[in-house]
Parts: C-alpha cells; structure tokens; sequence
C-alpha cells in the first residue's frame, strides 16, 4: 500500500513538473489601428478559464503552453485568435468594428456573443463615453446615445430624478421604466413615492407626488465604474431576465482589474449657471393695494407710476452652482493573470444654481476575480454608496413660483421682519399668501440621506469540456432617510403649525441565479447547436417607518420632539419571483442562426391560481453576405427577426389588501380605500421585430434598421374608481390594451481616418408612437391622479387615443369645432368634464448625433440631441397670464371679440349665430382668470439641444511621472434652440415614481436643466 501510494505521489509530482516546465509566460501590447493602446482587452487561454486584461497602457501577461492557442476580444472590436507556439512576446492590433458583423457584445444573462448570431436590436455605450458625459446620475447620459430610449430629468437641481423608457409608454398607470442589471443581477432603480409618508394618509396634508421630488435610486452608481453599457431594447433580447424585463434591459459591466494596472485618478470641477429668467410684464400694477399691502397677487391694477423702481428678484435669487468630483482608483494583477483585484472610491459634491440645493455622493467599490484552479473561478464584487441630497420644492409650493409672482417693486431679499419672522406683504392668510422665495428655500426642507450596499458573488465551475456551470447571489440593501419640513410660518405648514416627515425606508432584494451554459457542438459538419438552463430566485423587502409630527412647539427647532400630535405610519413590501428559463442556438454554416428561449415564472403578487406563466421568443439572424460571397465584395449585410412573449405581474397586495390601523372612534384594524380582486391575472405582451445590419466600404459606413410593434393585453390598471357601494373607492383590474410600434435607424460611420486624424459619427433616429385600445369594464378614460397637478389638465387617455395624451376641461365647442360662447358675458364655456382635444406628447421623432474628431494628441467630440413635435403644457405661462403677469396680458385694453359661435341653441344648426359681443378684458377680468388651459398646451414642440461638447488633449508620456494623462474641458446643455415658449421642454411635473407616462411634459414651476462648464484631468501611474 504504501508503494502504491508512493508511485502515485512521484507520478503527479512529475506530471505536476513536466506541466510547469511546458508552461511559459507571454506578454505583449494590444493597440488600435491607430496604435492607440486598448485597456481592458480581454485575453483567454482557448478551452480553460485562464485569463486576464489589458492594462490602461495595452500591455499583459499571461501564463500558458506553446500548444494552446490566446484568444483577443473586447467590445466593440473583432475577435481575434493567436497561437502561442514558442514565443514569448505577442503584440496584436484589434480591428475597431463598432457594430459589424464580428464584434463581440453582451448579451442577456450576462453572456457575450458575436454580433452576427443575435436576432434581436441592442447597442451598447461604452463606459468612458458614459463617465465622460459628466452627469451625476448616469442616466441623463444615456439621452440621445441609443435609439429608442427617451430620458427625462424631472427638473435641474441636483438630485433631481430621472425617468427612462425604451420603445415608448406601453403602461398606462404601472410602471414603463426598464429593468437595471449589474454584473448579471437586478439592481434597484426606485424614486420614493410620497404615498408611504404618513402625510399621505390625509387628503389635507397628502402630497401626492406633487410639488415634491426624490432622487432615482440608479444615480447611486458611480459612472466611473462602468465598463460597458448594453441595451436590450425590447422583449426579444430581453426575455430570459422575465417579467421585469417586460420594458426592456439596461445591462451594466462594471469594472475589474488588470495585471499592471496601478493608480488611476480622475477629477472634475464644474460651474453651473441658469436660463431661468421668464419675461414678466413691467407695465401694471398689483389689482389693489392698500398702505402697501397687497389684495392679492394678482396684477390687473393702474400702471406703475413713472420712474418705479423695480428689482430683478430672480436674477438676485439664483446662485452660480458649482460641482466637484475626485476619483480614485487601484488594480492590479497576479503575474499569470489568474487573480486580479480593484479597488475604487469617489466623492462627489454639488450646489445648484438654487440657494440650499446640495447633492454630495461617496462611492467605495472593490472587485476580485481569481482562477482557483483548471476548473472553478470566482468572481466577487462590493459597492458602497452614501448620498446626502436637499432639494427644494417645486410646482405652486416652489420658490420659482414664489419669485415670479412677488411684487417686482418689493426687493424680495428682505424676507423677515426685524423680530425674525414670515415678512407679509398681502392681506390673505398665511396660507393662502404665497411664500417669499428667500424665505422658501431658508425654512421648507426636502432632504434624503442613503447608504447602500450591493454585493455579489459569483462562481463559475468547468467540470466538463462541453459547459460550465455559473452560480451568483447578491444582495442589494439599502437605507433611504427623508426629512421633509414644512416650516410652521410658511403658506405650506402654517393651517398645522408645521409639519414634519420622517420617512426611514430599508429595502432588501436578495437575487440568486444559476446557469449551465453548453459550449457549441457540432451536429453536422455545418450545422452546431448551443445553448443553456437555469434558474433565478428573487426576494424583495421594503419596510418603510414613516411619522408625521404636526403643531411645533418651538418654530425654529426641527425635530419630531418639537411637535404636539404625531402619527406614524408603517408600510410592507414584499414580493418573491422564481424563475426558470432556457436557450438554445442552432448555428449553420456561421451565417444562419435560430435561438429560441423559454421561461416560466411563479410571481407572490398574482392570485395562486393564475401565478405561474411561461412565455417564449424566437429570433433568427441570416448573415445574407456570407451566404452569397458575391455580395461581400461590396458590403457585409444581416437579416434578423424575432418574436416574443413576455408576462408582466403586479404590484404587491394588488389582488388582496392588507389591513390598517384606523383613527376612528374605537380604533382598531379595517381595509383601506382599495378593493380586493381575486380574478387578477397577469398581463401578456407580444412583441415582433424586423431589422437588417448593413456595412459598406470595408465597415466605414454602416447602418442598423429596426422596426418593432408590440401589443398588452389584460393590462393591469391601478387605481380605478369603482362603485362606493361595494365598500371601497379603488380596485386594480385587468382589462386595458395597448399597442405600440416604431422605428429606430442608427446610421454610423468614419469619413476620415488617417494617421494623424479621424472623424467618426453615429446618428440614432427614433419614431415611436404608443396608443389606448381598450381600458377594463369599457371605461371612458383612464389616468393617474398624481399628474392632476394643475388646473383641469391631467395624463388621461382613451381607446383611439395615444398613451400620452393629454385630457382637460377644455372649451366647449359645436358640431363644426366652433367654440362656444356665453350669450351673456361673450365668453367661452368650458366643459365641466375630462375631455380630449388631440394633445399628444409623443414626438413625430428624436435624432441624437454623435461625432468625434481626434487629431494627434486632440479629441473633440459633441452630441446634439434634437426633436421634432410633441406637445408640451406650459402650466407656468397659464399661472402668469390669469395673475396678470404675462407679456400676453400687456393688451388687456384692446377691444376684442372672440371668435366662435353663441349657445343660443342654434349652435349646431346649418346656421348658428356668431358671437359679436364685444369684450375688454381689463374691465371683464374673468377673459384671463377662466381662461382654458388647452391655450397654453403648445402643440409641435421642437429643439436641438447641444447636450454636450468636449476637448481632450492627451498629455506626453511621464508627464507628472504618470503613464498616461490628458485633460478636458466640457460644456454640457450649453445650447437650445426651440420654438418653446416656457424656460425648458424638458420637464416632469411630477417625480420618476409616478407610473404610466406621468407628468412628463407637463411644465409647472421646474427649473430648467442649467448649463454647466466643466474641466478636469485624468493619469493613471
């Protein structure tokens, strides 16, 4: 025994001696075609999982055997394969092909595949592009990069949140915002909804999402830790990720290390400054004054004697906002490549262009990746955020309100009386008297502190020559503190005596997946198959423990301690998803491929009966260049076609409500103002798509064609009025239809590339339109209150109308579309219900145009974004014309008739009688004060929009003893050009947590997005 036990000692060692002695390190350079050298090329012994990557200046290392054969590959080059044989030094140039035919992309599920075997539309931004746009939330990067995708910042203070769809609002009240990846797990892209704040529980102090907003939970990620950044547009590509995907995927690579990758650091600062200055009329004075006190704020009054003095209250209000950003990073790696490690961290810290509107963000992150042996691989990954945001409000409670209806002859500075209080200057209560701007922002707060945490490890088994096993499991957990304060004095809080929200949320979302991927195997000498199993469980938790603290004590001190009558308010959210799924991809002749992919799901929000549901898609690409040889001599091309299902769940508790504590006499627990609806079921999306590929001029010119339809069916709606007889106010149903089609045209190409200079561009083109079908129980029309935010206008839609439409109680009119008139006053009747006068706030289509011009050490590049149509409610301009403070109102003596026809009851005769009545309206006030909202709806609104522009200059090697080093200086949003009246037509009215197509393009007191100037450098040592 001990012999043989010996033999077999001394057998290993040997093999053990004679493996290493065969094995030898290789190093070299990877570099452009320009010789620029590539970072972060990957480089694979072929059959083993070792591996490692380029550092910043192009170089690795690598351990391997002269039979075996290295395999290059990056995003957005061709991969490349080179034997190893004998030597030691393999130097490689990578072909750039941005999206031909062979470049190598991400893919669902975390896998990477050539461009030619996907069937489905996706694009890709790289992470540099996305970390040089120099936006604190990374998603206001992603505006006009990719086709299809439409982002909106909801306003321009720091924090503000931002709402992204892809392929337009399908959804008519849940949510149409895609699902967040990061390294192959779902990460949490949530705006608190001011529905779990205890303030909401009263119709008097309730919020609504209204006034009031809360920074999307994805501007936690820090944009320099980003590698890549892939868009799976729809639900082709994106099936395998399931019902949260039903709006598409946003994939995020985030960064690993490198052998020899040293220091990075990379800083930013930046000045900001506002267009922020409506015009207001300087002609009339306040409707009535009395010892220099004000009736109201209303402006029909004597002209301003001669030689007023006025002040530029917004100019003085407004501040130079400022930003400052350090990053810091270390990597590195083992000699053989088979452990690398990063670690990063970031501060980032901003004031806006609003006095007391502050974002400050830190970022640890760390990352590992070792090769255990031949046949396990692990992959672990941390990041830590914390973020502290004041905003101020917005709407009819925000400053830009309070600035633009103070009196211009008052210097709005002085904002307290000389014993320290509320200075008043109106006749009306403190509640109804609007709020000193200054005053606003010094004494109302709305502020949001964070820690975060997503972790992730992953595990990649190899036991056999055919697959591979990988396994993750990841947490993202998260504390979200909010404090929002209506001071006591102020015309928010003084009907309580103030009030104060506390809101501590902590959420949990706890992802494990399991893939067995198989390797491609030939079944024929033309024809392989692939493909792959798994399984993914998720669990998410959110507790909110939210009080509301009403009649402070002390005016002046903030705390829960300082209030008279307190009520809290606790809010649970639970939900657990299982998913199973496979694929499998038949490839022939490596010109014609067919994937097909399935999945089941078992969803906690859908009633037992009906909770599990599978859905399948099928794709198929046809490389119709490599199948007739012909063509290649002229251009590459690609045919692709994809079908998909996708389900699509509730919210949790939608079917059955959960008990609440009741304020009522004798208290106790009782149901809410929701209904039960144990028939729930999910909702079922099917979506086809059409699309070819071309190149030309050996890939200087290429273009990608896409064109897509989808239709809902069984769409949930939430919240609908039902009858009060059954015992509740809002039920959840099924029973809506939505339909939404539309093409996406990316065009690139490169005019110039020479040695000493290149110029490269991408155009993406989309035209997307989304319309009603079919709303449940034949419903006239459908909206969410929350964007009832003004006046009688709100986001309401009907069958045969778009899913962005706008409804009102606009002007009455006839038969022929006369208005009609009011035979006793001679003004327009408006209608005293909800109906539709065809506003759409869909755009005919949006281009986005990237261009880059590098000469020598010089790179200047630019993106314009630019659209055409669309609707926008201008709410301001409608708040200024019926005070009396628009340019519009300045001929309030000029006689006038209004065109239209009286209701004599001859108004839809053959022959009805035409208004004459004359009518002035300084002496008839109610022509501005009943005036439709629909007049300041501005239909076709346009721009181009100069998002960003930067100069890079490269700096010599060994400049401050760094390997490589350059500088920059960036403008972003420097112009805009547009037929828009208002301050900015970008604009949320509400927050990103408002579900269907929200307030977007409804424009209520926001500030607009302010021009920035940045300038920074970056080295690496």
């Amino acid at each position: 025994m001990k012999k043989t036990l010996l033999l077999v000692l001394t057998g290993l060692f040997l093999v053990a001696a004679q493996a290493s002695a065969q094995q030898q390190t290789v190093t070299g350079k990877v570099t452009s075609e320009q010789g620029t050298p590539l970072p972060d090329v990957t480089i694979i012994v072929r059959g083993t999982g070792t591996h490692t990557t380029t550092n910043s200046d192009g170089t690795y290392s690598i351990r391997t055997e002269p039979h075996q054969v290295l395999q290059f590959r990056s995003i957005g080059t061709a991969p490349t394969e080179r034997p190893v044989g004998t030597a030691t030094v393999i130097d490689l140039q990578l072909r750039r092909v941005a999206a031909s035919l062979d470049a190598v992309v991400v893919t669902a599920l975390g896998q990477t595949s050539t461009q030619r075997s996907l069937g489905t539309a996706q694009q890709t931004v790289r992470g540099d592009d996305i970390a040089q746009a120099q936006r604190e939330n990374f998603v206001n990067a992603l505006q006009g990069r990719i086709a299809g995708v439409d982002v909106t910042s909801s306003s321009g203070v720091p924090g503000a949140s931002s709402s992204i769809v892809i392929r337009g609002i399908s959804s008519i009240s849940s949510s149409n915002q895609p699902l967040m990846i990061v390294d192959g797990l779902p990460m949490d892209n949530r705006t608190l909804n001011t529905g779990v704040l205890a303030s909401d529980a009263s119709s008097l102090t309730a919020f609504s999402n209204r006034g009031i907003d809360f920074t999307n939970r994805a501007a936690d990620l820090n944009p320099e830790d980003i590698e890549s950044l892939t868009v799976l547009k729809g639900p082709e590509a994106a099936a395998l990720y399931g019902i949260d995907a039903a709006s598409g995927a946003i994939v995020i690579t985030t960064k690993r290390g490198k052998a020899g990758g040293g220091f990075q650091y990379s800083n930013s600062f930046r000045i900001e400054s506002t267009g922020a200055k409506p015009e207001l009329q300087k002609v009339y004075g306040p409707t009535l004054i009395t010892n220099d006190t004000l009736t109201n704020f209303n402006y029909f009054g004597s002209p301003y004697p001669t030689g007023t003095n006025f002040f530029d209250n917004i100019d003085g209000f407004l501040r130079r906002g400022s930003a400052a950003t350090h990053n810091l990073a270390f990597s590195g790696a083992t000699g053989d490549g088979k452990i690398n490690y990063r670690l990063g961290t970031s501060f980032d810290n901003q004031q806006g262009v609003v006095p007391t509107s502050d974002y400050s963000r830190v970022n640890v992150t760390g990352a590992s990746q070792a090769q255990i042996n031949n046949w396990l691989n692990t992959d672990v990954s941390m990041a830590y955020t914390y973020s502290n945001n004041d905003q101020v409000y917005k709407g009819d409670i925000g400053p830009l309100i309070g600035l633009m209806l103070w009196p211009q002859t008052d210097d709005a500075k002085n904002f307290l009386t000389p014993s320290g209080v509320r200075r008043r200057i109106t006749f009306q209560s403190s509640s109804l008297e609007v709020d000193n701007p200054y005053f606003n922002v010094a004494k109302n707060q709305v502020g949001s502190k964070q820690n975060r945490i997503i972790a992730n490890v992953g595990i990649t088994i190899t036991p056999f020559s055919w697959g591979y096993l990988k396994s993750n499991i990841g947490t993202d957990s998260y504390t979200n503190q909010n404090l929002v304060l209506r001071a006591p004095e102020s015309s928010l809080g003084s009907t309580f005596n103030g009030v104060l929200d506390l809101a501590d949320v902590i959420q949990r979302n706890l992802t494990a997946q399991t893939i067995f991927n198989i390797n491609s195997h030939a079944l024929t000498d033309n024809l392989s198959i692939s493909g792959l199993v798994g399984n993914s469980i998720s669990d998410l938790k959110a507790t909110t423990d939210a009080l509301k603290g009403q009649d402070f004590l002390d005016p002046n001190f903030v705390s829960i301690n300082n209030t008279n009558v307190r009520t809290s308010k606790t809010t649970l959210e639970e939900r657990r998803l299982i998913g199973a799924f496979a694929k499998a991809e038949l490839d022939y002749k490596n010109y014609m491929y067919l994937t097909l992919t399935g999945r089941n799901d078992w969803t906690s929000t859908i009633p037992v009966e009906r909770n599990s549901f599978f859905y399948p898609s099928i794709s198929s690409s046809f490389i119709f260049s490599d199948a007739f040889p012909g063509i290649k001599r002229f251009m590459t091309g690609k045919l692709r076609a994809a079908y998909a299902g996708v389900g699509k769940d509730a919210r949790p508790y939608a079917y059955r409500p959960s008990l609440e504590y009741k304020t009522t006499t004798a208290g106790g627990y009782g149901y809410g103002f929701t209904g039960p609806n144990l028939a729930l079921k999910p909702e079922f999306k099917r979506s086809f798509e059409y699309g070819t590929e071309l190149s030309f001029l050996d890939d200087r010119l290429g273009l990608d064609a896409t064109f897509y339809r989808s239709q809902t069916k069984d769409q949930i709606v939430n919240d609908i009025r039902g009858s009060y007889g059954t015992g509740f106010i809002l039920f959840n149903l099924n029973g809506a239809e939505t339909r939404n089609t539309g093409v996406e045209l990316t065009l690139r190409g490169t005019p110039v590339l020479r040695n000493a200079f290149s110029w490269d561009f991408q155009a993406n083109f989309t035209h997307a339109k989304g319309k009603t079908l079919a709303l449940p129980n034949a419903l006239p029309e459908s909206y969410v209150s929350d964007t009832w935010l003004y006046g009688n206008v709100r986001n309401g839609t009907e069958p045969g109308l778009s899913t962005m439409s706008l409804t009102g109680m606009f002007y009455l009119r006839n038969k022929a579309d006369q208005i009609l008139i009011d035979p006793s006053t001679g003004l327009p009747l408006r209608s005293p219900t909800f109906i539709d006068r065809g506003y759409d706030r869909q755009p005919h289509y949006t281009i986005g145009l990237t261009n880059t011009l590098r000469h020598k050490r010089l790179t200047l590049d630019f993106l314009l974004d630019m659209r055409r149509g669309g609707d926008v409610f201008n709410a301001t301009q409608h708040y200024l014309t019926v005070h009396g403070l628009a340019m519009s109102t300045l001929d309030r003596n000029t006689p006038r008739v209004i065109p239209g026809v009286l209701r004599d009851g001859k108004e839809d005769t053959p022959n009805p009688t035409i208004n004459n009545i004359v009518i002035v309206p300084s002496v008839q006030t109610g022509y501005y004060i009943n005036m439709s909202e629909e007049l300041f709806i501005q239909k076709n609104v346009n721009w181009v929009r100069l998002r960003d522009i930067q100069l890079a200059l490269s700096l010599p090697d060994g400049f401050l003893g760094a390997r490589n080093s350059s500088v920059f200086v960036k403008a972003t949003d420097l112009f805009l050009w547009t037929n828009y009246i208002g301050l900015d037509p970008i604009v949320n009215g509400n927050s990103a947590a408002v579900g269907g197509s929200g307030a977007t393009g409804i424009d209520f007191g926001n500030f607009p997005i302010p021009h920035g100037v940045n300038f920074g450098i970056r080295m690496g040592f």
